[in-house]
């Protein structure tokens, strides 16, 4: 990475904004001498004694006038018992946007850089404290908002994946090993309990890897959340059941027909989960250019939904354009509710249906239980499952390595020749090094880390 070895990088740590503390964070092999030179022991003029992982209280000076700008926490760690494998120095100053940024220029004119986003963890991966998956983790975690994404992080930044992956790897390598210990010998015949050694080695390594990458069906649950798409004709209640299910006034009610014209999203937690729930306009057959244009999108986000909430008025008699919806979100991943509990029904409920009300509340909590139920792949519990895919780049890899390793035993069979079993092997083994980090992933790193936020 260019200016990585020699210069030594600073950042805010914490968001942004006004608070009790501001975290600056310090990282390379000039980190304690640049921190020495803008901080001072508490009446003296010398910097205070940086011992690794014992805080000190100091003064934080600009370095070029000489003025105190704070009384700071100092915290150094020394590589590579640090975050980054280098010599790291944190200064917590008071959460001032003033003070916080004068800090940051401090340090700066001492001799530091800028740092970019993701690039105290783009330092631990590169000197071994992480591998790939557990730096995406970090990420993960950051930016999780809710348990079951929070846990399938935490998993993943332990090394669980990382295990998993490393332990089909090392495998893949020693039946590479083998294969090509007999390519040496091209005149001898595969022996029969060898070939059946082979054989088995990539039936298992082959099993593994497809339960592995099963798993991100749940996993891009836990980490991305549930999209739950709100269907129904206008007027049967979708943007007061949205209103009611987030606690909030986020979309407008009105007794106007087509009031919504686009969809609307917006996050919501119902246990451990993420949902995120969207306001889809009014389907109907008599409508303007406008609100057809808005029926068009609604239909293609139920398409791509992981549930489709269907929402009929219990109060008025159902109609073809009821009758439409149901056909149009017919599928495994559909609930049906009926609106306006709180009025008298004009229609017997089948018993697949949920009865609610949006204005008194009636049947929410029943609803919330019921979308966790409605998920393709049933209730989510990371917990149960440790090693858990949360995103699709480990997909993808793991379902290649899969297709090599399923190749390789297709010719071992076919007796195709061991040249191109081994070949095919290596395939495999690359995509789990890809997976990992291990293999030259320079464009992979940056697209990964400039999604971080600056000072992790």
């Amino acid at each position: 990475m260019p200016g990585y070895v020699d210069d030594t990088i600073a950042a805010l740590a914490t968001p942004p904004g006004t608070g009790a503390v501001a975290v600056l964070r310090l990282s390379g092999r000039n980190a304690c001498s640049i921190a020495a030179a803008v901080l001072r022991r508490r009446g003296s003029s010398g910097p205070p004694a940086l011992e690794s992982h014992r805080a000190r209280i100091a003064v934080l000076i600009d370095p070029a006038s000489g003025e105190a700008i704070d009384e700071v926490l100092v915290l150094p760690m020394l590589g590579p018992r640090s975050f980054t494998g280098e010599d790291v120095v944190e200064i917590h100053c008071h959460g001032s946007v003033l003070i916080a940024d004068r800090a940051l220029r401090a340090l700066l004119v001492a001799g530091a850089r800028g740092a970019r986003p993701g690039e105290f963890t783009e330092r631990a991966f590169l000197n071994g404290r992480l591998d790939l998956c557990q730096a995406e983790a970090v990420a993960d975690l950051i930016e999780s908002s809710s348990d079951a994404g929070r846990e399938a992080a935490w998993h993943q930044l332990e090394g669980g994946l990382s295990r998993a992956v490393r332990g089909v790897h090392d495998r893949l390598v020693d039946l590479r090993a083998l294969v090509e210990a007999h390519l040496d010998f091209p005149e001898d015949d595969l022996p029969p309990k060898t070939d059946a050694e082979i054989a088995a080695g990539l039936d298992a390594a082959r099993t593994e890897l497809d339960a592995l990458a099963a798993t991100f069906a749940q996993g891009r649950l836990a980490r991305d959340g549930i999209r739950v798409v709100l269907l129904g004709k206008p007027n049967v209640g979708k943007s007061s059941l949205l209103n009611a299910l987030l606690g909030r006034e986020r979309a407008l009610v009105s007794e106007q027909p087509g009031t919504t014209r686009d969809y609307i999203e917006e996050p919501a937690a119902f246990g451990p989960l993420k949902v995120l729930l969207c306001d889809t306009a009014g389907v109907r057959s008599q409508a303007g250019t406008v609100e057809r244009a808005g029926i068009e999108r609604t239909l293609e986000v139920a398409a791509a939904a992981d549930i489709v909430l269907v929402v009929l008025d219990r109060s008025q008699p159902l109609d073809q354009e009821d009758a439409s919806v149901l056909a149009a979100s017919a599928g495994p991943c559909r609930l049906v509710v009926r609106n306006k509990a709180d009025l008298p029904a004009a229609w017997a409920r089948n018993e697949a249906m949920l009865d609610v009300s949006a204005r008194s509340g009636e049947g929410l909590p029943e609803l919330a239980a019921a979308l966790r139920r409605a998920l393709p792949n049933g209730p989510l519990e990371p917990s149960r499952e440790p090693v858990v895919v949360t995103r699709a780049r480990h997909h993808e890899a793991l379902i290649a390595c899969a297709a090599g390793v399923g190749q390789a035993r297709a010719a071992l069979a076919a007796q195709a020749g061991l040249e191109i079993v081994a070949c095919e092997l290596q395939d495999g083994v690359l995509e789990l090094e890809r997976l990992l980090g291990r293999t030259d992933v320079d464009d992979l790193l940056e697209r990964i880390f400039r999604q971080f936020c600056i000072g992790k």
